[in-house]
């Protein structure tokens, strides 16, 4: 049964073939929501790169840009501080859990993360050259 929600106990619909949900246009609400957050996260320095919908249902994803370490750990509080609020303020449920129901994708609180510098870029890229892979030994 499809009803705009999740129903404890049932069945995702199409076996969470969602489509019409990931390529769709965000709901007018979703999008007030996270148009808002972005606001307040710009305000606090947090630079946000793009918003879309997830796979499953009623789930959808802020990405911040690459930043280093200390302070992408500082910003990723304060994004789940300002998701929480800004949600219930809009009447949602902000849950970052990632997998928080049985049987449906979770696309919760994941960081990506990637090992690197200006010199040498990605440490997980070899090269062609054996003499430059001595990082990989």
């Amino acid at each position: 049964m499809t009803c705009g929600r999740t129903l404890f106990g049932a069945t995702p619909s199409k076996t969470q073939q969602f489509d019409d949900h990931y390529f769709a246009s965000i709901p007018d609400r979703v999008l007030k929501f996270m148009s808002e957050t972005e606001r307040r996260l710009y305000t606090l320095g947090v630079p946000i790169k793009c918003r879309h919908n997830e796979v499953a249902p009623g789930q959808f994803e802020i990405v911040p840009l690459y930043e280093t370490a200390n302070i992408a750990s500082d910003h990723q509080h304060l994004v789940m501080q300002i998701l929480r609020n800004t949600a219930s303020k809009h009447g949602f449920k902000c849950m970052l859990h990632e997998k928080p129901f049985t049987g449906v994708n979770g696309s919760g609180k994941h960081i990506n993360w990637s090992l690197g510098n200006a010199n040498q870029g990605n440490f997980f890229n070899p090269t062609e050259n054996p003499a430059s892979n001595t990082l990989f030994l």
